[in-house]
């Protein structure tokens, strides 16, 4: 007889869900004053405005990345621990701050309303997702762990378009995009390998996506193709990864990964 699957507690699911909502809300209700803050690095002349988007965009991914640990220790397969689980905290606080980004763009409309069920339906997605992944016994997880994986490789994609697309100078992008591509990298190796080397890993995959991100920044590309190149690295690094720690890299798996490579190289070159 199978055992009963653990459900998200939903009251905490709801609440969690509304308060995201209403800081989106708020983007377009308050009107917080806007502070610069000027500052030299490296000799450059730094500025950074902070604006009601960008603080209610910060609170919306704070709510999102702590909310994401207070449902996950309602999972009765949790250890209860004082400290907050940072790995299922990570990809809920990415899709709360990148679906919001895209959000407040959307001009008011049946377009905004259409763009916010859909943005309640992925954020909600994800967090199930999370809370099903504690268990490894879960007979959901795979399923589960696919579409936390295909989401967190889409939300890393978007965040490198919007840090080439700002035009930051290369000192700022490439430390963002080291740390964009070291967080979600850690985050999926986590579901397949150790802790600890998953972290370890991830480090390395995110130095040298960083590494890749710094030659192409000086070369001719446009935003996407430059967001599709540091993706596919990403990718590919995670399942190179995961597939050596199962003991699966098998002459196949190099054909099948060659081929994602090379149709991934040719979409970025048709789109030149």
């Amino acid at each position: 007889m199978d055992r009963d699957l653990p459900q998200p507690d939903r009251e905490r699911l709801s609440a969690l869900t509304a308060l995201v909502v209403l800081a989106y809300g708020l983007i377009r209700i308050v009107v917080l004053p806007s502070v610069a803050v000027r500052f030299g690095a490296l000799g450059i002349i730094v500025q950074l405005n902070f604006d009601t988007q960008f603080v209610m965009l910060t609170l919306a991914a704070a709510l999102a990345a702590s909310g994401s640990d207070w449902l996950i220790r309602s999972h009765p397969g949790f250890e209860d621990t004082n400290a907050p689980d940072i790995d299922h905290m990570i990809v809920p606080g990415l899709a709360a701050l990148g679906l919001g980004a895209i959000l407040a763009r959307v001009p008011a409309g049946i377009g905004l309303w259409i763009g916010l069920a859909l943005t309640v339906g992925l954020l909600v997605s994800v967090l199930v997702a999370e809370y099903v992944v504690v268990d490894p016994l879960d007979p959901r997880r795979d399923i589960a762990a696919v579409g936390l994986s295909s989401l967190s490789i889409l939300l890393l994609a978007g965040a490198f378009f919007a840090i080439r697309g700002l035009g930051l100078r290369a000192v700022f992008a490439i430390p963002l995009i080291l740390v964009g591509a070291w967080a979600v990298a850690g985050r999926l190796l986590t579901l397949a390998t150790p802790r600890g080397q998953a972290w370890l890993q991830a480090g390395v995959l995110g130095v040298l996506t960083s590494q890749v991100a710094w030659g192409l920044h000086y070369w001719r590309v446009n935003p996407v193709q430059e967001a599709l190149v540091l993706t596919l690295v990403v990718y590919l690094g995670i399942n190179l990864i995961t597939v050596h720690f199962t003991g699966r890299l098998s002459p196949s798996r190099w054909v099948e990964f060659g081929a994602i490579a090379a149709l991934g190289l040719a979409t970025v070159i048709l789109l030149a």
